[in-house]
């Protein structure tokens, strides 16, 4: 079954540009937020914007798909109020950052009123959300297919998988976050490094990165921001303090699974950051920043900038 029209909860950066990206292969999207900036934004965007969940479910044809797409904190509160609206056989998909075993609760917690759950790990970014992004989906096999093309189209290119059943999507997704911030832990060891001698070489880090960037063994997306925060000259503007993101208690959870040594450094890393800043977490601030338009702290106004982790 091919799925045209969709509901979404959470229009904000990553919310919008995949309902955009939707609407390109010619879904429609009918979406709510409580963001008054969001829904103007979204409403250009070719999103049918609605007031609240009850218009949004209304205007959904059966069997009802809606998508969340909204920090993990929020998730329990817009199921609660989905619950009650939505039949046996429509579908609710987590695209968000949700720990798994919360996961796994809500599906149990769905299941009771015959509502079908999937949780989707989205990678990529402000930018993979609108270009195409990674897609770690977790769920029954029947369902996953039923709204298969809904993944195919927010996906680039290879970048979707079904990885397992129920819980599976998010679980899969936190050990990749895990392995992300081992990433960004040792590019901004080096970059420190590269740093803290640049007039003994008369470095110039911006000139590194390009190498570094194009086809050396570390060459990646994570490099491509990180040059991209030099030549914007981000890291003069910004501390060098990593602030708590969503995913920092998943990730103190993760360590817990197994001998995880580089995530447990990475960890510290940037929580020492908060009480000594540092160029390290001046970097890794950057980085958040560039793919995800994650919070960072100004050095000299010690203003914040928000961003939807």
């Amino acid at each position: 079954m091919k799925h045209t029209t969709i509901g979404f909860v959470g229009l904000g950066r990553m919310g919008l540009n995949m309902a955009a990206r939707l609407i390109d292969t010619g879904v429609t999207v009918v979406g709510v937020d409580e963001s008054l900036t969001a829904q103007a934004a979204a409403q250009d965007g070719g999103v049918h914007v609605v007031s609240d969940l009850s218009v949004l479910i209304a205007r959904l044809p059966a069997p009802k798909v809606v998508w969340l797409m909204v920090p993990s904190r929020y998730v329990d509160d817009v199921l609660e109020g989905l619950t009650a609206q939505l039949s046996a056989g429509d579908i609710v998909i987590d695209g968000g950052n949700s720990f798994y075993e919360d996961t796994l609760r809500r599906y149990k917690e769905l299941g009771k009123h015959g509502i079908r759950f999937l949780d989707v790990g989205t990678s990529g970014g402000v930018a993979g959300a609108r270009e195409g992004a990674a897609l770690m989906v977790g769920g029954e096999k029947e369902t996953v297919a039923e709204v298969e093309s809904l993944f195919l189209a927010l996906a680039a290119k290879d970048g979707y998988a079904h990885v397992g059943g129920p819980g599976a999507g998010h679980f899969v997704k936190m050990v990749h976050n895990g392995i992300e911030y081992g990433m960004m832990g040792a590019l901004a060891e080096g970059m420190t490094v590269l740093h803290t001698h640049t007039s003994q070489f008369d470095l110039s880090l911006e000139a590194v990165l390009r190498p570094y960037e194009h086809e050396s063994i570390i060459a990646g997306k994570l490099v491509s921001w990180l040059r991209q925060a030099y030549d914007e000259k981000q890291l003069d503007q910004i501390a060098g303090e990593v602030p708590r993101g969503e995913t920092e208690s998943e990730m103190e959870h993760l360590s817990s699974l197994g001998d995880m040594p580089v995530l447990e450094a990475a960890l510290a890393q940037r929580q020492q950051s908060r009480e000594d800043p540092s160029y390290t977490g001046k970097v890794i601030a950057a980085l958040r920043n560039q793919f995800g338009g994650h919070k960072v702290i100004y050095s000299e106004t010690n203003e914040d900038s928000n961003g939807q982790e």
